[in-house]
């Protein structure tokens, strides 16, 4: 008996020397206290006092859906989501705070609605906890989603692993959304805080413990810059004599969706032009970025380019003429490690049968 208790100690000691071990990493304390490359504070927001920018992404021009009702159903539930979701675009903003020990939730939480508040923002959805529903952690920011990471450029190998960790042990949930202004003129705020403790992922979400961190994603009205050249229909043919395809960057969708909007008419009439000049039969392919994971970017993909070849049938081309493919990230144009990559990966293209 006395052995089987000196046995446990020893093995109750080793496990918390491997924790403390752990927590006091000095890579991962170096990352959790000093800001992220090239990241700065949203001047609408600020910092709460003592804490450090651990991930950072500026877009100056694209789209969000915050959380502006509590989630439904339970995390296993394929049907969970948002009860309510407010759709946004314009100049995007998402930062991910860290906070120094010993704080809370709430009251880092609070520091930065109560400043929102001075500044004329007003709620539109708050909650904590049980009121944000069974499945809000997972949705709004889930290590195995990329597309709710926040992924700055420029991070080394230490930083760069927390970019799926963060939220992972989060407990103590609080969130708000707040707006100023009205319509498409209106600036948005979410606020997402949680404390870390506990988590998956061994000693990088045990060097977060006891500490607060803090989603802060600002998304302020702005027209998209119009940047993209539309692919003419000689140039088209030129393309597709050369090298047997062509991408295209003109035709535009919403976030997850393969609805085909307004703003591409101008490519679609020139590809129409071309394909009525001419009697090839071609391939309509979609392409994603890695974002997301594979089989949900594969049906994207496939649908968005059932979506422009419809299209292009409206015009009276033949069906027989297109075929409708999804490579979803198959085949890159260009690495997905960074934001610039990316948008080159997202495309359409016709390449010839």
């Amino acid at each position: 008996m006395h052995n089987l208790l000196k046995s446990s100690l020893l093995i109750v000691t080793f496990l918390a020397s491997q924790l403390v071990l752990a927590a006091s990493n000095p890579a991962y304390e170096k990352v959790l206290t000093t800001d992220a490359p090239n990241a700065k504070d949203h001047p609408l927001t600020g910092r709460y006092q003592g804490s450090s920018i651990l991930l950072q992404t500026q877009k100056a021009f694209d789209e969000i859906a915050f959380p502006a009702g509590p989630a439904t159903e339970p995390d296993y539930s394929s049907n969970k989501k948002f009860s309510k979701l407010q759709k946004a675009e314009g100049t995007l903003t998402r930062t991910v705070y860290m906070v120094p020990k010993g704080r809370s939730s709430l009251e880092v939480f609070r520091n930065f609605t109560d400043s929102l508040n001075s500044k004329g923002f007003k709620p539109v959805f708050q909650c904590d906890n049980d009121s944000c529903g069974p499945s809000f952690k997972s949705l709004k920011y889930n290590w195995n989603d990329k597309r709710t990471h926040v992924q700055g450029e420029g991070y080394d190998v230490n930083r760069n692993r927390f970019v799926q960790a963060v939220f992972d042990g989060a407990k103590d949930l609080r969130y708000a959304l707040l707006q100023k202004g009205a319509g498409a003129a209106a600036t948005y705020v979410g606020v997402y805080a949680a404390l870390n403790a506990g988590g998956t992922m061994g000693d990088i979400t045990d060097s977060m413990n006891d500490r607060v961190a803090v989603l802060v994603e600002v998304l302020e009205p702005k027209a998209m810059e119009q940047n993209i050249v539309t692919v003419d229909a000689d140039a088209i043919s030129k393309e597709l004599a050369a090298n047997g395809a062509v991408s295209f960057y003109g035709l535009y969708f919403d976030t997850d969706k393969a609805v085909i909007k307004p703003e591409s008419k101008p490519q679609l009439d020139e590809m129409a032009k071309y394909l009525k000049a001419n009697t090839a039969a071609v391939y309509i392919v979609g392409h994603t970025d890695t974002q997301g994971v594979l089989d949900y970017n594969m049906t994207l993909s496939g649908k968005r380019a059932q979506a422009v070849a419809d299209a292009l049938k409206a015009y009276g081309i033949a069906d027989a003429r297109l075929i409708a493919k999804g490579v979803g990230p198959l085949a890159p144009r260009a690495s997905n490690a960074a934001e610039a990559g990316r948008a080159k990966n997202r495309r359409v293209e016709m390449v010839l049968r």
